[in-house]
């Protein structure tokens, strides 16, 4: 009985750890889709730019996901015709030290701006 309680104790113990840091993952997964999505419709709004976006994902970053998302870095430029592109990534915290999962996410968008016809 001991024996087997050697074996089985941190096996379970590893497995519940791996629960938990697949969860903080699939948690700061949605945290980030969230910034990259503020960025984007910052960035794409009337009057906005890829600057407006950046910052914009950067403050939902630091509002919401400061203690999950480590080493962020958000990145928003404007692709051909008008599209801007705004990508945010990091890594989720560590609770098994040798286990960094990063994250990332990029929504694009079309510039929402007035054009002339003809």
């Amino acid at each position: 009985m001991v024996v087997e309680s050697v074996v089985i104790v941190p096996v379970a113990m590893m497995v519940v750890l791996l629960v938990v840091q697949v969860c903080l993952w699939a948690h700061a997964a949605t945290l980030v889709q969230g910034a990259a999505t503020a960025g984007e419709q910052a960035a794409t709004a009337g009057g906005g730019s890829p600057t407006a976006g950046q910052i914009e994902a950067r403050a939902e970053l630091t509002a919401t996901a400061s203690q999950v998302v480590l080493d962020p870095s958000v990145q928003a430029r404007v692709i051909t015709g008008g599209v801007v592109e705004v990508k945010v990534s990091g890594t989720t915290e560590s609770i098994i030290p040798w286990l960094r999962l990063p994250v990332s996410a990029t929504r694009t968008g079309l510039s929402q701006e007035f054009r002339e016809s003809g």
